[in-house]
């Protein structure tokens, strides 16, 4: 299995974004731009059980998130596996992103949902070589 580089891990961190694609039930794409993180080893991102995000991964849980530098959008990766959903500590995450990203707390911290993906490929665009 590929593992983040030390770069991707810092976009990660960071309050860069990402574009997480699935499939619905009628096998269209459907996308999304959510705030990211990582434990380390894999891409994380929050959602809700009702979002067409969350009911896509639970029924088709390939995925696929790029991430973009937002200082340089040139600068990416995408990251493609299986995500694993878990709802424990899933409010207190969406409060620990918002922080990150807006300086606050989230304004709707329920029905929330952890989406972990662990990388099965990962496509680099300029993020280790830039």
């Amino acid at each position: 299995m590929p593992e983040l580089s030390q770069k991707q891990l810092a976009l990660l961190r960071g309050r860069n974004f990402g574009a997480v694609g699935t499939l619905g039930a009628d096998g269209r794409p459907q996308t999304s731009i959510v705030w990211v993180d990582t434990d380390g080893e894999r891409l994380i991102f929050n959602t809700t059980n009702k979002r067409a995000k969350g009911r896509n991964l639970r029924e088709r849980p390939d995925v696929s998130v790029s991430v973009w530098n937002r200082d340089d959008p040139y600068r990416y990766f995408e990251v493609e596996g299986v995500a694993e959903l878990d709802e424990e500590g899933a409010n207190t995450h969406i409060h620990e992103l918002s922080h990150k990203y807006r300086g606050k707390p989230f304004h709707t911290p329920f029905d929330r949902v952890i989406v972990r993906v662990k990388p099965r490929r990962i496509y680099d665009y300029g993020v280790d070589d830039g």
